[in-house]
């Protein structure tokens, strides 16, 4: 029979096992960057650089920038994409929560959220800046509506998913709707709003980026189409350089989000 002690050794060797896991990838992932970057940088000095430019190019480009407006840049960008999936999130998930109780009324909504969903997101960037201008607004507006229709829909279909025994079981011991919708279905929900928050975040970046390419004098997506329209490759790979670590950030903190809210089902990267 196993002791206490026993089981508190194992789990901590299993834990070691994982920080040594962990360690162990986080060293390849590293060393794998610096092989391509030095792969790359010799490439482009003996076959030429000029529409690859140097990562030695890009490390000095960003230097420039950081010692200039880059930070601001980068806040615009953070600023559109935090104001978005507030709105987005809080909407999508009430939405979705609201309409998969309403059986009758989603079966009447059905070809009109598909309208609404199946148009591009490319299509409307034009709408909002005639409607909205060039400013943040657009880009804002763009990115809540990107995660609204994919926090609603997840949250929509784990509503879907709730046991309908666990709800009649709720009816029979006399529970109200709101004591039902508290205590059953948002809980019931969480892993899939969850797995749409985390879809949404990188999409959020993507539809960021894009209303700024199309139409923006400040933001990460201008700092890309304008070293675009000017041939400037060095510039170019720079910006996007700087939308793969705000992607990698946004990446982080999904997955942080995750561990913390569904903490309780075991959750490990």
């Amino acid at each position: 029979m196993t002791s206490a002690s026993d089981a508190e050794l194992v789990a901590g060797s299993g834990s070691t096992r994982g920080s040594r896991s962990r360690s162990a990838d986080l060293v390849w992932r590293i060393a794998i960057g610096v092989a391509f970057l030095l792969f790359w940088e010799w490439a482009g000095r003996t076959y030429g650089h000029n529409w690859t430019s140097l990562p030695s190019l890009i490390f000095a480009r960003l230097l420039v920038w950081a010692s200039g407006d880059l930070y601001w840049q980068i806040a615009v960008t953070g600023t559109e994409i935090v104001i978005g999936l507030a709105l987005g999130i809080t909407s999508g998930v009430l939405a979705g929560l609201w309409l998969g109780q309403k059986q009758n009324i989603a079966r009447v909504l059905r070809p009109y959220i598909t309208m609404f969903y199946s148009v591009p997101l490319i299509a409307i960037v034009p709408l909002l800046i005639l409607w909205f201008g060039i400013g943040l607004m657009p880009k804002i507006v763009l990115i809540t509506h990107v995660v609204f229709w994919i926090l609603f829909f997840n949250t929509f279909s784990g509503v879907q998913q709730v046991d309908p025994d666990l709800i009649a079981s709720m009816d029979l011991m006399g529970a109200s709707g709101r004591e039902k919708f508290v205590k059953l279905v948002a809980p019931a929900s969480m892993a899939w709003v969850m797995t749409g928050l985390k879809i949404a975040l990188p999409y959020s970046l993507v539809a960021a980026i894009t209303g700024e390419m199309l139409a923006a004098r400040v933001g990460i997506g201008h700092l890309v189409s304008s070293s675009a329209d000017q041939f400037d490759m060095t510039g170019l790979f720079a910006a996007l350089f700087i939308v793969m670590l705000v992607g990698i950030l946004v990446s982080f903190v999904a997955n942080a989000l995750e561990r913390h809210l569904l903490r309780w089902r075991g959750y490990e990267e």
